[in-house]
């Protein structure tokens, strides 16, 4: 029971509500992300944690389903504009650095490298420069 008195059931219900085929997508590539970590640590542990091409192919699939469950996340319900963009742009670069696991090293894998790491610079960026506006306006007379 939650605070209001309804069940778990009905409070994760009425989340959903709305957009569920979207949170039930969201929710299974995450769950597949988590799947995606435990088979790459148990086959890297395996090989004793040499490079191999397995783990490679491995590698890109907990990245490319975070970053699905993440973009698809973002198109439900209760999001601003800017925060839609900004997660939707933050699951593209896990997607551009899954993909880039799978393809021999290249122009299109740097392009993509480079994508991924600038979103993630930028993404994190914009998180600091919020953080030290907020404690500049908290810190003036």
């Amino acid at each position: 029971m939650t605070n209001t008195g309804e069940t778990r059931h009905e409070a994760s219900a009425k989340i959903t509500s709305g957009y569920p085929p979207l949170y039930t997508l969201s929710t299974l590539f995450f769950v597949m992300a988590l799947a995606g970590v435990a088979a790459l640590i148990a086959t890297d542990s395996l090989h004793h944690y040499d490079v191999t091409l397995v783990h490679q192919r491995l590698d890109s699939l907990p990245l490319t389903m975070i970053g699905l469950s993440y973009i698809t996340l973002h198109f439900g319900p209760n999001y601003k504009l800017a925060d839609r963009l900004k997660g939707i742009f933050l699951g593209f670069a896990f997607l551009l650095w899954g993909g880039e696991q799978l393809i021999p090293p290249s122009r299109l894998a740097t392009l993509m490298d480079e994508g991924a790491v600038t979103i993630f610079v930028v993404d994190v960026s914009v998180i600091i420069w919020g953080r030290l506006s907020l404690s500049d306006k908290s810190a003036a007379p």
